[in-house]
Protein backbone atom coordinates (compact mmCIF):
# COMPACT_ATOMS: atom_id res chain seq x y z
CA UNK A 1 0.00 0.00 0.00
CA UNK A 2 1.03 3.47 -0.70
CA UNK A 3 -0.85 5.15 1.56
CA UNK A 4 -0.93 7.90 -1.31
CA UNK A 5 -3.39 10.93 -1.05
CA UNK A 6 -4.97 12.46 -4.20
CA UNK A 7 -5.96 16.19 -4.32
CA UNK A 8 -9.54 15.96 -5.42
CA UNK A 9 -10.86 19.40 -4.97
CA UNK A 10 -10.38 22.74 -3.40
CA UNK A 11 -12.42 23.11 0.07
CA UNK A 12 -14.33 26.21 -1.03
CA UNK A 13 -15.79 24.42 -3.25
CA UNK A 14 -18.07 22.16 -0.77
CA UNK A 15 -19.94 24.51 1.00
CA UNK A 16 -22.39 22.95 4.65
CA UNK A 17 -24.22 20.57 3.26
CA UNK A 18 -22.70 19.91 -0.36
CA UNK A 19 -20.97 17.08 -1.66
CA UNK A 20 -19.63 15.79 -5.02
CA UNK A 21 -18.60 12.60 -6.66
CA UNK A 22 -14.70 12.17 -7.55
CA UNK A 23 -13.38 8.92 -9.52
CA UNK A 24 -9.89 7.68 -8.18
CA UNK A 25 -8.16 4.49 -9.83
CA UNK A 26 -11.55 3.30 -10.27
CA UNK A 27 -13.27 4.16 -6.69
CA UNK A 28 -16.63 6.11 -7.55
CA UNK A 29 -16.24 8.35 -3.84
CA UNK A 30 -18.19 11.00 -2.45
CA UNK A 31 -16.66 13.80 -1.27
CA UNK A 32 -19.27 16.04 1.20
CA UNK A 33 -19.45 18.93 3.87
CA UNK A 34 -21.22 17.91 7.10
CA UNK A 35 -21.68 21.36 8.84
CA UNK A 36 -17.88 22.04 7.95
CA UNK A 37 -16.52 18.75 8.89
CA UNK A 38 -15.55 17.27 5.40
CA UNK A 39 -15.90 13.17 4.55
CA UNK A 40 -16.02 10.76 2.02
CA UNK A 41 -17.56 7.47 1.66
CA UNK A 42 -18.21 5.32 -1.51
CA UNK A 43 -20.71 7.09 -3.87
CA UNK A 44 -23.16 4.06 -3.49
CA UNK A 45 -25.74 3.01 -1.22
CA UNK A 46 -25.82 -0.20 -0.28
CA UNK A 47 -29.28 -0.54 -0.10
CA UNK A 48 -29.97 -0.59 -3.78
CA UNK A 49 -26.57 0.28 -5.43
CA UNK A 50 -28.02 3.94 -6.56
CA UNK A 51 -25.74 7.04 -6.21
CA UNK A 52 -25.59 9.16 -3.34
CA UNK A 53 -24.52 12.31 -5.22
CA UNK A 54 -27.21 14.72 -4.09
CA UNK A 55 -28.68 12.94 -1.61
CA UNK A 56 -29.55 15.32 1.88
CA UNK A 57 -26.80 16.30 4.53
CA UNK A 58 -27.55 16.82 7.77
CA UNK A 59 -26.37 16.33 11.71
CA UNK A 60 -23.89 14.08 10.14
CA UNK A 61 -25.70 11.81 8.19
CA UNK A 62 -26.22 11.57 4.53
CA UNK A 63 -29.58 10.62 2.66
CA UNK A 64 -30.06 8.45 -0.09
CA UNK A 65 -32.08 10.51 -2.73
CA UNK A 66 -33.53 7.40 -3.82
CA UNK A 67 -35.25 6.08 -1.22
CA UNK A 68 -34.08 7.99 2.37
CA UNK A 69 -31.85 5.59 3.44
CA UNK A 70 -29.41 7.48 5.92
CA UNK A 71 -26.01 6.59 6.60
CA UNK A 72 -23.54 8.25 9.11
CA UNK A 73 -20.90 10.28 6.91
CA UNK A 74 -18.24 9.28 9.80
CA UNK A 75 -18.41 5.73 10.37
CA UNK A 76 -20.80 4.54 7.52
CA UNK A 77 -23.30 2.96 9.13
CA UNK A 78 -26.26 3.00 7.86
CA UNK A 79 -29.52 3.88 10.32
CA UNK A 80 -32.94 1.19 9.72
CA UNK A 81 -33.36 -1.95 8.22
CA UNK A 82 -32.75 -1.13 4.36
CA UNK A 83 -29.29 0.46 5.72
CA UNK A 84 -28.12 -2.21 7.95
CA UNK A 85 -24.60 -2.75 4.95
CA UNK A 86 -22.40 0.12 5.77
CA UNK A 87 -20.56 2.44 3.23
CA UNK A 88 -17.35 2.14 2.56
CA UNK A 89 -15.39 5.57 4.54
CA UNK A 90 -12.05 7.34 2.98
CA UNK A 91 -9.24 8.74 4.62
CA UNK A 92 -9.50 12.73 4.09
CA UNK A 93 -7.34 15.81 5.02
CA UNK A 94 -7.46 18.99 3.66
CA UNK A 95 -4.03 20.69 3.28
CA UNK A 96 -3.34 23.72 2.22
CA UNK A 97 -6.65 24.54 1.18
CA UNK A 98 -7.26 21.89 -1.15
CA UNK A 99 -9.14 17.93 -0.26
CA UNK A 100 -7.22 15.05 -0.32
CA UNK A 101 -8.27 11.33 -0.43
CA UNK A 102 -6.86 7.76 0.06
CA UNK A 103 -8.09 5.42 -1.22
CA UNK A 104 -5.28 3.00 -0.03
CA UNK A 105 -6.10 3.68 3.66
CA UNK A 106 -9.95 2.82 3.57
CA UNK A 107 -11.49 3.89 7.59
CA UNK A 108 -14.13 1.51 6.94
CA UNK A 109 -14.08 -1.48 4.12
Amino acid sequence: MSNAFHSVLDAAELPPGASKAVQIDGHNILVGNSAGEFFAVQNRCTHQDSPLEGGRIRNGLIACPLHGVMFDVRTGCGKGQMGRVPLRTYALRVVEGRIEVSVDMPLTA
